[in-house]
């Protein structure tokens, strides 16, 4: 009998034990189905920003999601040949031309807005945008994806807001996927109207303003101003005019361009705060600047033995990826070789894309049409970094602890160096005022004043002090929006609400109006009760 009993008790442990397998199974596959679906999402990327700069800002994270297993659709005005297998780049091919022409008279007049005042370059600013959006709407890439079938779902889409929601309507054909909202161009001003909470005008100068620090009333007084012009124009400006040019290639009514928006789940920002003001923004806006920067590649051995073997050290000058060399003209140019020749104890990179030298260059300068920018910064021997002070320049010379010479053109240019010489970090040139002189002077100042390498240590200390790599934190909020695509509690309830309600505005004034309203009632009250007599002069007698 014992053994009979221990053969149905075995039995029975082993069907038990077969049943949590099968659970365990189930219950795996399951969890693997979730981890899958987050592993192996796909991802719509839009960058319709005319600009290489942000298509640089952006193709770390594009690429950092493809090695962690997403399948990525990018659409952009950019391409990457070099794309891995789960990348796709569907190419807005007519931008670029819409801007800067194909052989015509450029639209975009790069050194005309470098004269600008505030309220001229904030409208150049949406003006960029708009005409960003014509070159997108007429390109053949829009027109693929929008064959994509009517079915067809993506889990998320991540699209660069800094220049208005041309192609966002993207966002209602694909039966509207969790929202990642991206710019490479700091917090920008229209920041609040995406995602809420309270972007304070007498603490953060608008990018036109070259503001002191805290700023005095007459600097708030104009901050303020230019924040609300902003506001008011892209309101009732841009938008309804980028929503009139977008509908030309959607074949549905476009929804409200604000609504969508607003849908933003999380906001990446390019801002560290060892550049940028502290501000108050909701939980869901996290700063990730700095992303683009990678660990330096070896340099070929031209570049590393041309800065090795500098007598005092070496200087790299690049303006960017928007500013071209012949628009410094032939006399500018000049000037820089004059200059760089009275200097031989060091040496120069310069980025130079023109076609022809004016003059011959000294030996101690190196001419090239592209050069690593980044890991040229990396090498310790070099000592200054000319710069027109695009965001991501300043950030990378920051990072590598590289003092700069700011010749600022337009848009946050200005203000990124403004910051610079602030902190003792940089000097600026004037374009409008080069000389040969001013170049050497503003050389001789950063090379040979210590305290400028100073301030940019102190500065590159707190840039680099972060708990993780910034491309890291980004891909973790972009994977979070992945796991919790319907969740809204990081999210600002202002975003939803009225300018007036927001700020308080209304029940500051209800709280006046009854305050009022009260003393009234108080004083006739006390008239009453003493028989306060009338106090209006009585008429003379005659």
């Amino acid at each position: 009998m014992g053994q009979l009993h221990s053969q149905r008790r075995t039995r029975k442990l082993f069907k038990r034990g077969k049943m949590r397998l099968f659970v365990s199974v189930i219950v795996s596959g399951m969890l693997l189905g979730i981890a899958s679906q987050v592993e192996c999402a796909n991802i719509l990327v839009l960058m319709s920003v005319v600009s290489q700069s942000h298509f640089i800002w952006i193709r770390p994270i594009v690429n950092r999601l493809a090695e962690v297993g997403h399948n990525v659709t990018v659409l952009s005005v950019n391409v990457d040949p070099a794309a891995a297998a789960n990348v796709t780049y569907i190419h807005l091919e007519n931008s670029y031309n819409t801007l800067y022409g194909n052989g015509t008279l450029a639209r975009n007049d790069i050194l005309k807005r470098s004269n600008e005042m505030a309220v001229a370059a904030t409208v150049s600013f949406y003006k960029f945008g708009l005409l960003g959006c014509e070159g997108a709407i007429t390109s053949k890439g829009l027109q693929q994806l929008l064959q994509y079938p009517p079915d067809f779902r993506f889990d998320l889409v991540i699209y660069d807001f800094t220049c208005g929601p041309c192609v966002l309507a993207l966002l209602h054909k694909f039966h509207y996927p969790p929202l990642v909202s991206v710019t490479g161009f700091g917090v920008p001003q229209f920041t609040e109207r995406l995602v809420g909470g309270h972007k304070a005008a007498s603490l953060v100068p608008h990018f036109t303003q070259l503001t002191d620090n805290p700023m005095p009333f007459s600097q708030r007084f104009t901050n303020t101003l230019i924040h609300l012009f902003d506001a008011l124009y892209r309101r009732f400006v841009f938008l309804p005019r980028i929503k009139q040019i977008a509908q030309q290639a959607f074949d549905f009514p476009l929804p409200d361009l604000t609504e969508l928006e607003q849908r933003t789940l999380i906001m990446l920002t390019n801002s560290n705060p060892a550049l940028d003001p502290a501000e108050s923004m909701p939980p869901n806006v996290i700063p990730v600047g700095g992303l683009q920067i990678v660990e330096q590649k070896p340099l070929p051995s031209e570049l590393q033995n041309f800065i090795e073997n500098a007598p005092q050290g070496a200087v790299l000058f690049a303006m960017g990826t928007n500013f071209k060399s012949k628009m410094f003209t032939a006399e500018r140019q000049a000037m820089f070789l004059e200059a760089f020749a009275l200097l031989p104890e060091y040496r120069f990179l310069w980025k130079f894309d023109d076609d022809q030298l004016p003059r011959k260059a000294s030996s101690n300068v190196l001419i090239r049409s592209w050069l690593p920018q980044n890991d040229i910064l990396a090498q310790p021997k070099v000592r200054a970094f000319i710069t027109h002070c695009g965001l991501m320049s300043t950030q990378e010379a920051t990072y590598h602890g590289v003092p700069m010479i700011g010749i600022p053109i337009y848009v946050d240019q200005h203000l990124n160096l403004h910051r610079t010489v602030q902190v003792g970090a940089g000097v600026k040139l004037d374009l409008a005022t080069l000389t040969t002189g001013s170049i050497v002077a503003a050389l001789r100042e950063v090379l040979q004043n210590a305290s400028y390498q100073q301030a940019i240590g102190r500065r590159s200390a707190l840039f680099r002090d972060q708990p993780e790599k910034p491309l890291e934190r980004a891909v973790w909020w972009i994977e979070w929006a992945l796991r919790h695509p319907r969740e809204d509690r990081l999210r600002s309830g202002t975003v939803k609400m009225n300018y007036f309600a927001a700020n308080g505005f209304d029940v500051f004034a209800c709280i006046v109006v009854g305050a009022v309203a009260l003393l009234m009632i108080i004083r006739k009250i006390v008239s009453f009760m003493y028989q306060i007599p009338n106090t209006r002069p009585k008429e003379k007698l005659k």
